[in-house]
Formats: structure tokens, sequence, C-alpha cells
């Protein structure tokens, strides 16, 4: 019974958070809908913001360990060396893929809130948001520089960087496909194929010469 509680809560606050925002949200909207009292989310959770963490966590964790045990496989196969580079991005792209964040209609409003989190100005959900990907980004960051001798390490940052904005736009905009007169793919595989040819090819491509501007921002 109190585990049905906890997801209940769980999943009231999903949804209220994706489509209120974070700020926006009470503690009594989500008790409200889920049918207890302020007294099971503090015990549960304590905190509106370790609600949101547990939220956040229960979609990204297990994605989290599948690409940290697909890095150790790219890694041990490497024997050393530099990891193989597709086998990095696969790694990196694949999980949130092949654990249905795409096709799954229960994931659509977590995409929603991941959206909602990184549009409006909430320093702290952000940062909450953030925090899931410690050690995603501590392990896979050093793994491409050493895959990459030849691009500058700044440089292999912003490539990540807009792989992973490809993978989130792709992720919660399929409907473009018909706003751009094309196909719909055949299935997640076959999407995340293409998102992996493009991406591998982007990241490998020479590096840039640049001249940032006198003031130091982007042009």
């Amino acid at each position: 019974m109190a585990h049905d509680t906890k997801d209940r809560i769980l999943d009231v606050a999903e949804t209220r958070f994706a489509d209120q925002g974070f700020a926006a949200t009470s503690l009594r909207d989500i008790t409200t809908d889920a049918g207890v009292n302020i007294a099971a989310v503090n015990y549960h959770f304590g905190s509106k913001e370790a609600l949101l963490a547990a939220v956040l966590e229960r979609r990204i964790a297990p994605v989290n360990r599948e690409r940290l045990d697909l890095l150790d496989e790219a890694e041990a196969a490497a024997a050393g060396g530099a990891a193989d580079l597709e086998a990095l991005v696969r790694a990196l792209l694949s999980p949130p893929f092949r654990r249905r964040l795409v096709a799954d209609g229960g994931a659509v409003k977590f995409l929603q809130l991941a959206g909602r989190i990184h549009s409006e100005p909430h320093a702290q959900a952000r940062a909450i948001f953030l925090a899931q990907f410690g050690e995603v980004i501590r392990r896979f960051v050093p793994a491409f520089r050493k895959a990459l001798p030849r691009v500058p390490e700044e440089e292999v940052s912003w490539r990540l960087l807009f792989i992973m904005g490809a993978m989130a736009h792709t992720m919660m905009s399929t409907h473009m496909f018909d706003v751009l007169g094309c196909r719909q793919p055949s299935d997640t595989e076959e999407l995340l194929e293409a998102l992996v040819q493009f991406a591998v090819a982007g990241i490998k491509a020479p590096a840039t010469v640049r001249k940032p501007s006198r003031s130091g921002a982007v042009a």
C-alpha cells in the first residue's frame, strides 16, 4: 500500500510539474490530485524539491545506468586505448530510445517536464535536473576527449552539447517529420540509427578555427 501511495504521488507530481511548472505547482495541488495528505508527501520525500528529484530519478536513473554499462563495455573492448567513437555515441544516445522514452505514452509527460525545466527560469529545478547526470558527464566527457585527440577539448564538450540537444529535440519533436514533408521512421530503431550516424559524423568533423569576439562572447 505504501508503495502504491508513493508511485501515485510520483505520477501526479510528474503530471503537475509538466503541466504547470515546478514553481507554480504546490504540494497541495499534488496531494489533492493524488488523494493523500501532506504528511504522506513529507514521509516519502520530505520536500517539494526532493519530490522533483525523485520524479526525475525514476525516469533518468535506469537510462544512465545503461549508458554507463555500455561505456564500460566500450572501454573494456578498447583494452586501455581510446574507445571506439561510434560505440561511445551509441552508449550515450541509445538507452533513452531503447527504454521507450520516445514511443511510450507514459513518458510523454516526462519529456514535457524536461523541456519545461530547461525553458523556465527556475535555477533550482534546473540544478536538480542536471544533478541526475553528474556521473554520466564525469565518465563520458574524458572518454570522448580520448577518442578525439585532434579536436580541442573545449570543442569536444561543445559537440557533446550539440549531440545531446539533437537527441532531446528528436525525442520531443517526432511530429516535425510531417511538418518537414518526410515520412515517419518505421520505428524508434530507425530513428536512433539515423541520429547516431548524424552524431558520429558531426563529432568527428575536423576542428574549426574560430576568432572569438572582442567581448569574449559568441558573435
